[in-house]
């Protein structure tokens, strides 16, 4: 016990403060020891708060990298997931290239090979009949009719004008069937080109309609990948927001506990003051 400043003063004088003597001994209190078991509840509650304290922010804080964690592994799995599907589309575009490219070659060596074959096979056919008949001709009327004419003057005069007239018809035919032939030809090539340019525009338009079925298909991937992703965020959001909820929340009973401590503090220092007048005053100054 510290040493207390008293006030006397002699009959008619002035008062004079002296110091008193601490007492040798601590008196006897009832009150005492209960202060003083309080005092030490109150620091075991205080370190028990302490504790649990420091407790929660550690679990929040590993439930804070948790999520960290979790985010950084989705980024990498939607970052290689965009790369596969760059890797798919090239390799589907370079598989189209490629398909594209036989096909095209393919049909002009088609056409090559049938207006080789039609040369080939079709025409001569036709040329080597046309020269037959020329020299067939040729020799009727060069050889067949002077002949007959020498042997039949008068006679077959009749007759040599009608293998004239019958010459003129053969004639007539021969050249009918070679505008025949011509004109076949041309029709051929008519119908060849015809054929080539339609086959063409097939070629394009079924390009065109796999091109958009491909689009289709992609589509819902695409949906469906931009769905996963918002409702990540939307998950990563909502933890967060539950997380500032929480931290608000525990700040709040931190707060709460801390102004009970000190509201209990400052009403045992008011109790000791009041039971024990200024010596109890002194004792606490001392002790604070």
């Amino acid at each position: 016990m510290k040493p207390a400043r008293v006030e006397i003063a002699a009959p008619g004088a002035r008062p004079t403060h002296v110091v008193r003597a601490p007492f040798a001994v601590a008196p006897d209190s009832k009150r005492g020891p209960k202060i003083e078991d309080q005092e030490v509840s109150l620091k075991n509650e205080l370190i028990t708060l302490e504790e649990g304290t420091k407790a929660r922010n550690r679990e929040f804080y590993r439930q804070l990298e948790e999520i960290e964690d979790r985010g950084r592994k989705w980024e990498v799995k939607l970052i290689a997931e965009v790369e596969e599907q760059k890797e798919a589309s090239a390799s589907l575009l370079r598989l189209f290239d490629e398909t594209l490219t036989s096909t095209i070659a393919a049909e002009k060596q088609l056409a090559v090979d049938s207006i080789e074959e039609f040369n080939r096979e079709k025409l001569p056919p036709q040329e080597l009949r046309m020269g037959d008949n020329e020299k067939g001709v040729e020799v009727f009327v060069g050889e067949t009719i002077p002949a007959v004419v020498d042997r039949q003057s008068g006679i077959v005069s009749r007759k040599l004008q009608k293998a004239h007239d019958t010459f003129d018809i053969e004639n007539a035919k021969v050249m009918k069937r070679e505008q025949k032939i011509v004109s076949r030809f041309r029709r051929h090539a008519e119908r060849t080109a015809q054929a080539f340019e339609d086959e063409r525009a097939t070629r394009i338009s079924k390009f065109m309609l796999l091109g958009e079925e491909i689009a289709d298909n992609e589509r819902p991937s695409d949906r469906q990948e931009e769905k996963q992703i918002g409702e990540v965020m939307r998950e990563i959001l909502t933890i967060r927001a539950v997380l500032e909820e929480e931290t608000t929340a525990r700040e709040k009973e931190d707060n709460t506990l801390l102004d009970t401590m000190l509201y209990a503090q400052k009403r045992l220092q008011d109790c000791i003051l009041n039971s024990f007048g200024s010596e109890s005053e002194e004792l606490t100054r001392g002790l604070t």
